[in-house]
């Protein structure tokens, strides 16, 4: 069974996101979308609920998401933040010298090829075996909502089509508008804490995440 996920690119998401990447065999970025203002694209949460946010330059709804640019001049500050949260922290010395890079790597980058590259590398630190695919790279630009994922899938011959769960109320989201092809929601349920994966890979080791990203239930609507 031929199974695919759609979702806009993040900057260093939760383990969810990782978690829905791993439950599929192409993950597609969906990038030829709006961009969503004061959402949690380009921002996270690191230990004591602390927010960060990677700065774009005049990112707004009516730009698309592979479209914005992110600034210079704020990586040096994040890294530090994350060396005085985290210096004590049980794995820090193994994956520092790996999240600055990928922190310093997004500076002047295009927002989408930053998220994309850090999404991908951490991936592959998990030993996922997911094949990675743009949306702004099939010729969906014109189709809007369930048609675009609709014909995405059906590049891939998909059999399944997964989506995060909060679509589950979604109108868009309807079994007859995929059918054939299976609609299903997944469900997290691990138990770790629903911080950025930068968090969770200084206080867990890789074994721990690898078993937590398995940890989810598949819903009808």
């Amino acid at each position: 069974m031929t199974k695919v996920a759609v979702m806009q690119p993040y900057l260093f998401p939760y383990l969810g996101y990782f978690q829905l990447i791993n439950a599929v065999d192409y993950y597609v970025f969906l990038d030829d979308v709006n961009w969503m203002k004061k959402g949690w694209i380009n921002r996270n949460t690191l230990s004591d609920d602390f927010v960060f946010t990677i700065p774009v330059k005049k990112a707004s709804q009516n730009k698309l998401i592979k479209d914005v640019q992110i600034t210079h001049g704020w990586a040096n500050k994040l890294c530090q933040t994350i060396k005085h949260k985290y210096s004590n922290a049980q794995n820090y010395n193994e994956h520092k010298n790996f999240i600055e890079f990928l922190i310093k790597n997004c500076e002047g980058s295009k927002f989408t090829d930053a998220s994309c590259f850090i999404i991908e590398e951490i991936s592959s630190l998990l030993q996922l075996k997911t094949r990675f695919h743009r949306s702004s790279d099939f010729d969906v630009g014109h189709l809007r909502a369930s048609h675009k994922i609709k014909r995405i899938c059906e590049d891939f011959n998909a059999d399944m089509y997964i989506n995060p769960i909060g679509g589950k109320n979604l109108s868009m989201y309807e079994p007859k508008l995929f059918d054939p092809i299976k609609l299903r929601f997944i469900n997290n349920l691990f138990t770790l804490r629903r911080t950025s994966i930068i968090d969770l890979l200084f206080t867990n080791d890789l074994e721990t995440l690898k078993d937590q990203l398995h940890i989810f239930e598949l819903l009808e609507k």
